[in-house]
């Protein structure tokens, strides 16, 4: 059975590239929005969750639907996948993302298809 994975990203094509990459490892759920994530994530387990941390559409960012899911209780692991460089994160932007404790992982985009299964199977088994 196919490990259930939620993805957030807020650029179409970027969706569409999750979809395509991870479906054929992963039972993927792609969402757009925030809250649209947050309500999927208290609804459905999941093994995995892939978060945007720019999210342009958005009041909220990848590190507030992080901290959110952490708040309620939600312990799925995740990763950043982000066009955000680490240097250029604001000081505010890395003292939220020291507080979670449930992130596996930050990447850069973009990155290789097969080496982002692998890194997602290293951590859901």
């Amino acid at each position: 059975m196919k490990k259930k994975i939620l993805t957030l990203d807020d650029q179409e094509s970027m969706r569409n590239v999750f979809l395509f990459t991870l479906k054929k490892a992963f039972d993927v759920t792609v969402t757009s929005t925030a809250e649209e994530t947050i309500e999927k994530a208290r609804t459905e387990p999941f093994d995995f969750m892939l978060i945007d941390i720019l999210l342009d559409t958005d009041r909220l960012d990848g590190i507030d639907v992080a901290l959110e899911l952490e708040r309620a209780g939600i312990n799925t692991p995740y990763g950043f996948l982000t066009s955000l460089v680490e240097e250029n994160i604001e000081e505010g932007q890395r003292e939220r993302i020291r507080m979670l404790k449930n992130l596996k992982f930050y990447q850069t985009k973009p990155i290789d298809p097969t080496e982002l299964i692998n890194k997602i199977k290293s951590i859901t088994g």
